[in-house]
Parts: structure tokens; sequence; C-alpha cells
């Protein structure tokens, strides 16, 4: 798995019918920012490094 697709699932268990990303893939990206900014909060990543993990999205 890829850490882009690895953010996306560590915010889905906190309401996993809201976050699915097969049924609302525009919340689950929201979430997976929210993942990503908490993440560089609590410095497991860099802003750098939150960029070139979004690249992999596209």
């Amino acid at each position: 798995m890829t850490d882009y697709e690895c953010i996306l699932l560590a915010g889905i268990p906190n309401a996993p019918s809201v976050y699915a990303p097969t049924k609302n893939p525009d919340l689950a990206k929201q979430r997976q920012k929210q993942v990503m900014e908490k993440m560089i909060e609590n410095e497991y990543l860099t802003e750098d490094e939150a960029k070139e993990i979004l690249k992999q999205a596209e």
C-alpha cells in the first residue's frame, strides 16, 4: 500500500459508514487531509512529505 492509501484508511475507523471512500469519496479525502494535518502537528510528517504523499493520488 502507498502512504496515500494508508492515511486514507487511517481516517475511516472514526465513522466507517461516513468516511468510506466507496460511498463518500469527497468526505474520505477531507478526512484524509485532517489525518495528515494531525500527523504534521505531531511531527510524524513534514509539510514537504505531506505534499509528496498527496501527489501519489494524481
